[in-house]
């Protein structure tokens, strides 16, 4: 029976561990899973919808793809996950088109038309995608692993080399922000991207809404929970986790420029916020010209090494599509064919 383990317990490694074959023997390390109420990860705090990444390479673009398929099955299949298919609304006052390399892709997709913009958009979409609500998703998809016999096991990890003991055939790096403080890995091609958002009591929202400009990007997903996750303050480079009033009006303000009828007032003060979050959001340039991922396989230490990592705030856009990445390179190794002799 192959032994695999996971480094990484947040939406990322769980994916992963659920594609893998069940007759493998998984166990997944890492410091924080899912019911841990700590700031310091993202995978419960994130947006957690499906929208594809414009600046994105055909291989990335393909993960993104079969992540979708994956959740909109999920949604179906599993509603009790909290996965939900739903419309979203998309405004662009920059860039054009031909960024939308999903266009005609996803369900219902229709450019809108000039008549429905808003003053200044330049162009704008809509479509069915999926919405997730992280803090029952989590749980769950931890809960199905356990019944099929995935173990956890909580630890601090400083390096890939501290589990070598744990008589693994591969290893999987699904650590985020943390590849760049493992000492035998230290990504150096890791940038940051700081996003404050708020979360809101409304039952009555029932759409994912999105408008970037030059300057600002703001967000309003509804959830099955009868919240509306609301951004965002988004700055590259920053990474103070203070919760800035500053960004927090921003937020308010742009939020109920755009859809007074959702958001009456521009005022934080009149507003239901049941909470604040800022999440630190790894991406690596390996593409030319946009996001990358790290998904590729490596002998290190004498260890089976495979990477999954850097999709920025895409953990659950890129989700089913990366794991089955991971998993081919798995078996890639774990099955390797041998070279033919050189004559």
């Amino acid at each position: 029976m192959p032994k695999i383990t996971i480094l990484g317990g947040g939406v990322t490694g769980m994916t992963i561990a659920s594609q893998l074959p069940r007759d493998y023997d998984v166990t997944i390390v890492g410091e924080h899973f899912a019911g841990d109420d700590s700031k310091e990860w993202s995978s419960p705090w994130a947006g957690a919808i499906w929208v594809g990444v414009h600046q994105s390479g055909p291989r990335e673009q393909e993960m993104q793809l079969i992540g979708f398929r994956g959740l909109w099955r999920l949604a179906q299949t599993n509603p009790e996950s909290s996965a939900r298919r739903i419309e979203m609304t998309e405004i662009m006052d920059k860039g054009t088109k031909e960024d939308v390399w999903y266009a005609g892709k996803v369900p219902g997709f229709r450019f809108m038309d000039s008549s429905e913009l808003p003053k200044g958009a330049i162009y704008g979409m809509k479509y069915q995608t999926i919405v997730i609500t992280p803090q029952k998703f989590l749980p769950w998809l931890r809960a199905r692993l356990e019944e099929q016999g995935v173990k956890f096991i909580r630890t601090r990890v400083t390096a890939l080399s501290q589990l070598r003991g744990m008589g693994h055939d591969v290893l999987v790096n699904a650590t985020g922000f943390g590849a760049e403080k493992l000492a035998d890995v230290k990504e150096q091609k890791m940038k940051s991207w700081r996003l404050q958002t708020i979360v809101v009591k409304n039952d009555s929202f029932n759409q994912l809404f999105i408008r970037r400009t030059p300057t600002s990007y703001s967000t309003a997903f509804a959830r099955l929970d009868g919240t509306i996750y609301v951004g965002g303050a988004l700055s590259e480079g920053n990474r103070d986790l203070t919760i800035s009033e500053t960004d927090r009006a921003q937020i308010c303000k742009l939020a109920h420029e755009n859809q007074p009828d959702v958001f009456p007032s521009p005022d934080p003060k009149d507003w239901p916020i049941l909470y604040d979050h800022i999440g630190l959001y790894p991406t690596l340039d390996y593409t030319s010209g946009g996001a990358g991922v790290r998904c590729e396989r490596e002998k290190k230490d004498g260890q089976n090494v495979v990477h999954a990592y850097g999709q920025n705030a895409g953990g659950y856009v890129y989700s089913y599509g990366l794991a089955g990445a991971v998993r081919d390179l798995v078996e890639e190794t774990l099955y390797e064919v041998p070279q033919a002799a050189k004559l």
